[in-house]
């Protein structure tokens, strides 16, 4: 298992990962704004996903962000999101690292062993110190992977994402 940079040879696994976590959204076992997968056959995916590394191509706001397949063999398994910086919006909600696993792998130990990755990662890219992770509160799932690699809860804040209060639970992690 291994993180690689986006890839079309996953394609068909990342375009089950967005089919999957809409019916998660649609039968409430997850939230809208916690999808990690956007339709592949709206937008050039892969193309999308290294332009979020450059600035120059970003909208006003947003900063550079690498993102990573998690793929063991020939499943795509996952994504994951670093961002290098955080704007006082990122502090609040969403952090340095933003994860999400086909909910068809949900419970096998994927979201600990993209998260565990992604931290060795972080250091590759420059992130010093720790890293900044966010999960809506009652996310059970997600607060125990953060917490399971080295999380330290901060707070528990309150956001408002699209007209919708969110509580969030903030946690660091020491790189």
């Amino acid at each position: 298992m291994k993180l690689i940079d986006p890839n079309t040879k996953y394609l068909d696994g990342y375009k089950q990962a967005y089919i999957e976590s809409l019916k998660m959204i649609n039968q409430n076992k997850m939230k809208g704004h916690d999808i990690m997968f956007d339709n592949p056959d709206e937008v050039d995916i892969i193309q999308k996903l290294y332009d979020h590394r450059d600035p120059s191509k970003l909208k006003p706001g947003y900063v550079p962000s690498y993102d990573y397949f998690l793929v063991d063999k020939d499943r795509f398994l996952g994504r994951i999101s670093i961002r290098l910086w955080l704007t006082d919006k990122l502090l609040a909600f969403s952090g340095n690292i933003g994860y999400g696993i086909n909910p068809v792998y949900w419970g096998k130990g994927y979201g600990n062993k993209i998260l565990q990755l992604g931290l060795k990662k972080c250091k590759e890219l420059g992130l010093k110190d720790r890293v900044l992770l966010t999960c809506d509160d009652d996310n059970l799932a997600s607060a125990k992977i953060i917490e399971k690699n080295g999380g330290e809860l901060e707070n528990i804040v309150k956001n408002n994402i699209d007209g919708e209060e969110i509580i969030t639970r903030r946690y660091w992690i020491k790189i």
